[in-house]
């Protein structure tokens, strides 16, 4: 039986959930439009007692599907041929839909706060990180060049001091290149752990709540 409150709610819900392939959308509004029903839910106030406003749900079903694609490694968006830094955008993508769901459960809304804070603190010491990384590489790059050339020009003057500043010089820019890489997959793993730690979160709010979420264990 069609229910006003319902059928209201509903078409908003959809309206926000635009990210999903219609197929999931489908799925989803489905599922919630039953749980309505079958709960006999018929006011507008009891729907939204129960549920949160549609859009604060929609935020907290993409933040679940999110969270589900991440832990998929995304093999089932373009059949999983996405570049890192497509992968690296949908997990920022991620992160920002888990506070964004985070924000929109009063009961968790202090702790949206603190992530929020703890997240630009880290993404400042990580730009402040990787710019001083920057420098310091630019620098040992310049000198271990300009120790080369030195060593050329006094090539004719002292054989022993050519050697002297072409070894340093070479010594400078195989640690260079040694670090490098060391360095960003140190970046690279600190980021995943970031990634890891917010599913983690977003599963604790999406599972550890009354909101019904589609396919959740009714023991969780």
């Amino acid at each position: 039986m069609s229910n006003r409150a319902i059928d209201s709610y509903i078409d908003e819900f959809k309206i926000y959930l635009h990210q999903l392939s219609e197929s999931e959308q489908n799925d989803v509004v489905e599922f919630y439009q039953e749980y309505l029903t079958d709960a006999k839910l018929t006011s507008s106030d009891a729907i939204i007692n129960k549920l949160g406003t549609p859009k604060n749900l929609a935020r907290k079903v993409l933040a679940d599907y999110s969270i589900k694609m991440s832990e998929e490694n995304y093999q089932h968006v373009n059949d999983g041929r996405l570049t890192n830094n497509e992968r690296f955008k949908k997990n920022i993508a991620m992160i920002g839909l888990v506070i964004l769901a985070l924000m929109a459960s009063p009961i968790a809304l202090p702790i949206a706060f603190v992530v929020i804070l703890m997240l630009a603190l880290t993404v400042a010491l990580g730009i402040f990180l990787v710019l001083s990384f920057l420098f310091l590489v630019a620098a040992s790059v310049i000198g271990g060049i300009g120790a080369i050339f030195m060593g050329f020009s006094v090539i004719f003057q002292s054989f022993a001091t050519t050697v002297f500043y072409l070894g340093v010089g070479l010594v400078i820019l195989g640690i260079d290149f040694f670090l490098i890489p060391i360095i960003i997959a140190l970046f690279k793993w600190f980021f995943s752990v970031i990634v890891i730690f917010f599913r983690w979160l977003g599963k604790k709010l999406l599972y550890g709540r009354k909101t019904p979420i589609k396919g959740e264990k009714k023991n969780a």
